[in-house]
């Protein structure tokens, strides 16, 4: 059997689907081990994973909650900027002291994000296979395709590819001070320089936790590349809550991630628009750390953190900030999405959503009480356009084969 590496950026969007598919292969015998900063080996252990700690001594204690705070109060530019300097902070610390540590583990290959392009670097300088994972939106470039964090919409057309490539531009502007970082130690590796994101993605195989008919259309996808839908389990919901408050009426599921503050105006503006409503609206607020709830209009069910898979499993509606786990998990039991893109990848999440006629997009400058109430009620009905979009979507998921057959995959790419 395999002992496995995992790379991934130390937040629980990324570290969620990928803790899916380790469990999945550790059913089947294999070790998993998950290489990043001290500060995330209770998540990842919480995760029943393995876990070994890079650089504890270059990344005190608090840092990383302290970083989470900061870009959970940021949108827009600021936080992807703010995002970008806290990921070249980590790939810094992933080229410098992971080499070590995954040769000291003795791993068989690396699963890597494609968020964290570091791993990916530490692997072709330790020879060792590795596969690259999209825990969210593909990377790969194409010129239809728009960058992965602005909600333009697909269109074959020649201003389309302008557009586009003005977009890739200013994405490499935003990113150049990880790519610096990485050539940097690639030069000392004597590793060719990384150009683009999609240099740094396997030729052996790309998994995305999504599927085909969810993404924009594509041409130039490499033969390795595939879509396999959401990854989670029984573990991922595996969280207390109060199901005997549960009504019986529809269920409309809030959230919006985990950085987000509870004391959000988007979480009242959530509550004031479905009070009143023959609904039960349930809002996690992503907060693990079991701070007070805050009482809300119409007295909806609020917690610190969901069992949300469970929960989506008996919603009418979700009402999400578009985050491509909520978005893939709702769809995976046919529930239609109202999508609130709040950053980073999400409006992008949200354009690919909209397009598949699943959800009604509401971008937050025109996010208002009326159009929120509206797109509720349009919703609510057991018979309705979106729900069929959704429940469209459903289909694809079901046979594009999730974490079992992302295993299958990663579990060949060690055999050859």
């Amino acid at each position: 059997m395999s002992h496995f590496g995992m790379i991934c950026p130390p937040v629980a969007g990324h570290m969620n689907p990928l803790a899916a598919l380790g469990r999945t292969l550790i059913s089947r015998g294999h070790r998993v081990t998950v290489f990043q900063v001290a500060e995330f080996e209770s998540r990842v252990r919480s995760e029943e994973l393995g876990f070994a700690a890079l650089g504890r001594e270059h990344f005190p204690p608090g840092t990383l909650a302290q970083s989470i705070a900061k870009l959970a109060a940021l949108n827009g530019v600021k936080s992807l900027k703010y995002a970008v300097e806290c990921e070249r902070r980590i790939s810094q610390l992933i080229l410098e002291f992971a080499p070590d540590a995954v040769r000291a583990s003795g791993i068989d290959a690396l699963l890597v994000d494609q968020n964290e392009p570091a791993g990916a670097t530490v692997a072709e300088h330790l020879e060792l296979p590795f596969v690259s994972i999209c825990t969210s939106l593909p990377l790969n470039r194409e010129p239809l395709i728009p960058p992965p964090f602005v909600g333009w919409t697909w269109r074959d057309s020649n201003l389309s590819r302008l557009r586009n490539k003005i977009g890739y531009a200013i994405s490499d502007h935003f990113i150049r001070p990880i790519q610096e970082v990485l050539n940097q130690y690639r030069g000392r590796w004597k590793l060719p320089q990384l150009r683009t994101p999609d240099d740094s993605f396997s030729r052996a195989a790309q998994l995305a936790q999504m599927p085909k008919e969810f993404d924009f259309p594509r041409e130039r996808l490499p033969s390795g590349f595939h879509y396999l839908g959401p990854w989670f389990d029984r573990l991922s919901s595996k969280v207390p809550f109060p199901f005997e408050k549960l009504d019986g009426r529809p269920l409309i599921y809030g959230s919006l991630g985990t950085l987000q503050s509870k004391d959000s105006h988007y979480f009242r503006l959530i509550a004031e628009a479905c009070a009143g409503l023959n609904a039960q609206l349930v809002l996690s607020l992503g907060d693990v750390s079991g701070v007070d709830v805050p009482t809300l209009p119409g007295n909806p069910l609020v917690v610190n953190y969901a069992p949300q898979t469970e929960l989506l499993s008996r919603a009418a509606l979700t009402i999400t900030h578009a985050g491509m786990n909520t978005t893939q998990q709702s769809l995976y039991f046919g529930v239609p999405i109202i999508a609130i893109p709040l950053t980073h990848d999400q409006p992008a999440i949200a354009a690919r959503l909209g397009r598949t006629g699943a959800g009604i997009v509401i971008p937050p400058r025109q996010l208002s009480y009326a159009r929120l109430r509206a797109s509720i009620e349009a919703m609510l009905p057991g018979s309705n356009t979106y729900r069929k979009g959704a429940q469209r979507l459903q289909d694809a998921i079901r046979q594009a084969g999730g974490q079992k057959r992302a295993a299958d995959i990663v579990e060949k790419v060690v055999m050859t």
